[in-house]
């Protein structure tokens, strides 16, 4: 364990430590934490902020050594010990072995959680040159990935091992050893061979990514740049009586204090309904709704005028239950119904189905929301000169954000750049306007770059979430396994604002009969609003939520007819020539039928006793 001193009193130290191999000395208020002295005072952007409570591991960093958290660590605590960050572990223009594995194996994602995780398992591999699978497990276990599913990260450090005793040279990218440039590393990953399907190819951003390179949003600073922070409803429904932002703005350090008052333009946006409000001017329909904007000279200053700003509400009681929110006399979050849509599905004679079904099971499910949880947390920076507005963000969206923010700001689109940074990861939740409009509004009032980014608390607050469903299923099948209709009703919860709520609605119907062929099919679903979490696009688009469904149905009628749950997919699968519940002719590529075949053999060669199972 890394022994650590105390730290008391309020007043700058003079600390002294070693860097990255090189000894350095830095004054620093004592409550500074030592991720933003490396950050802010070294620039040292390779350790990242994803979570600011030491869980997410992207801020670890080692000291002495050993893999610690460096959100979690007071900046006079490292005073006289050794401290390595991921830009230090390159010698002399040459990878570390583990950064050399992490591009070849194919680690690298989104990258924001690769520099904690290389550390950590560098920390590993420098007290036990040969670990097991389980070791290395257990060494990234306090560091998050979002994207990869930890098995191509795994591998990386197995490989690196190999590296690091001599083995497997010919596997290392050819002539990648040495990091002049990145154009060069970038070059020869496309023109060995232009041919790249059935073969490895190196991502053209991993380079940068194990190196601490790449700038997220959150890395970028610019000369004279404020700090922008949002004030946030608290409450779920409530009517907005009045905001007093004097005591805000009298605050020293506090270039603006912005409400839906200071918007130039539109004061809604959304990809599909322009129902979210910018910033509130009448209703709060869920907690986490904006009221105002702050930018200051330090986030601290902002925090502090946030705080001082005064908002005069109504409270309303909330409709929270999607089965409430759809009856007539609910109460209602926007305008005279709940309601956004209704999508019916019918294909042949569903009760002629039944009739003609041995067996019928009928269920309830119910489904939650579900978080992204990116590890980058949403930010965005925006700057206003010579009447042009430009914005970088955490972003998959860009051209909407153009759009969205010249609306916002009544200005030409021509006059608006959106720039994609990289972004840590996004699964759907980037695709609505988070930090753009912000950054963009602060930025043409102050005339001065303004960063906004947000924290963990408030990225779960404000984000979009996967829609919780509530779905009845009632299936059909024969005796022999035959499945002969599907009824099915849900409502889904798409929370405060529309979001992508109308295509995702559409794709759960659509999908509720699965990869199976039903000839009689009738679905209704209904999208409603709540004052929930609004929910919005995630990996899936609607179809997770289904499949939770049909396969369970499935499941049941295997268990009920006394057969495999293999075999009653394989009688029902859809195959050329088969019809869907939309009454598309499948004509090719419907591999299902081989796919299930294929996974039987891999499972017969890896468990003794699955043909029991089967």
């Amino acid at each position: 364990m890394v022994k650590l001193m105390e730290v008391t009193g309020l007043e700058e130290v003079k600390i002294s430590f070693i860097l990255n191999d090189e000894s350095v000395s830095v004054e620093v208020d004592p409550r500074k934490r030592l991720l933003d002295m490396l950050r802010e005072d070294f620039l040292l952007t390779g350790v990242k902020e994803g979570c600011s409570v030491g869980e997410c591991g992207a801020c670890t960093v080692l000291i002495d050594g050993r893999a610690v958290t460096s959100c979690l660590v007071l900046a006079p605590q490292v005073n006289g010990h050794r401290v390595t960050t991921i830009e230090g572990l390159q010698k002399n223009g040459e990878l570390h072995p583990l950064q050399q594995a992490f591009i070849d194996s194919g680690a690298v994602q989104c990258g924001f959680c690769t520099p904690g995780m290389i550390l950590a398992a560098k920390a590993l591999l420098d007290r036990n040159p040969h670990p097991t699978r389980e070791d290395i497990k257990t060494a990234i276990s306090g560091n998050l990935c979002r994207c990869t599913g930890y098995e191509k990260i795994i591998k990386a450090v197995e490989t690196a091992v190999k590296y690091l005793e001599g083995k497997d040279e010919n596997n290392r990218t050819n002539d990648r050893k040495k990091t002049e440039t990145l154009k060069k590393l970038t070059e020869e990953a496309i023109s060995d061979d232009i041919r790249v399907i059935g073969k490895s190819i190196i991502r053209k951003d991993a380079l940068k990514k194990t190196t601490g390179e790449a700038l997220f949003a959150g890395d970028m600073r610019f000369e004279n740049m404020l700090y922008g922070k949002v004030l946030r409803s608290q409450v779920p429904h409530a009517i907005l009586k009045n905001i007093d932002t004097t005591d805000a703005k009298s605050l020293p350090g506090v270039k603006a204090v912005l409400t839906y008052k200071d918007i130039p333009g539109a004061n809604r946006v959304g990809i599909i309904l322009k129902d979210e409000p910018v910033l509130v001017d009448h209703k709060i329909a869920h907690i986490g709704d904006p009221i105002a904007l702050v930018a200051a000279e330090t986030q601290e200053i902002a925090e502090e005028a946030l705080e001082r700003i005064k908002v005069e509400l109504e409270e309303l009681p909330p409709v929270v239950d999607v089965k409430e929110a759809i009856k007539e006399d609910s109460v209602k979050v926007h305008g005279d119904t709940n309601i956004i849509a209704i999508k019916n599905l019918i294909k042949g004679d569903v009760e002629e189905g039944f009739r003609k079904s041995d067996i019928i099971v009928e269920n309830h499910y119910k489904t939650n929301f579900v978080s992204h949880m990116f590890i980058e947390p949403e930010c965005g920076i925006g700057s206003y000169e010579n009447g042009v507005i430009t914005v970088w963000c955490s972003s998959q969206n860009v051209h909407f954000d153009r759009a969205e923010v010249a609306r916002v700001l009544n200005m030409p689109r021509s006059k608006v750049r959106v720039i994609q940074a990289e972004t840590g990861g996004g699964f759907g939740g980037k695709l609505d306007i988070s930090t753009q409009c912000y950054a963009a509004l602060l930025a043409y009032y102050t005339k001065r770059p303004v960063k906004i980014i947000y924290s963990r608390v408030e990225s779960t607050m404000a984000s979009s979430k996967r829609h919780p469903a509530i779905i009845r299923c009632k299936t059909g099948a024969t005796k022999e396994g035959k499945l002969m209709a599907l009824d099915a009703d849900m409502i889904l919860d798409t929370g405060a604002y529309a979001s992508y709520g109308p295509g995702v609605i559409t794709r759960t119907v659509v999908h509720i009969t699965g990869p199976y062929d039903i000839p009689n099919v009738k679905v209704k679903g209904h999208l409603v609003y709540t004052n929930n979490p609004m929910a919005g696009a995630m990996r899936g688009f609607g179809v997770p939520q289904a499949a939770i469904v049909h396969e369970s149905q499935m499941d049941i009628l295997a268990k009920e007819l006394g057969i495999s749950p293999y075999e009653i997919r394989k009688r029902n699968v859809l195959k050329p020539g088969s019809y869907t519940a939309t009454n598309q002719l499948l004509t090719s590529s419907v591999g299902i039928e081989k796919t299930l075949d294929a996974a039987v053999e891999k499972a017969k060669e890896m468990l003794k006793g699955w043909e029991g199972i089967l």
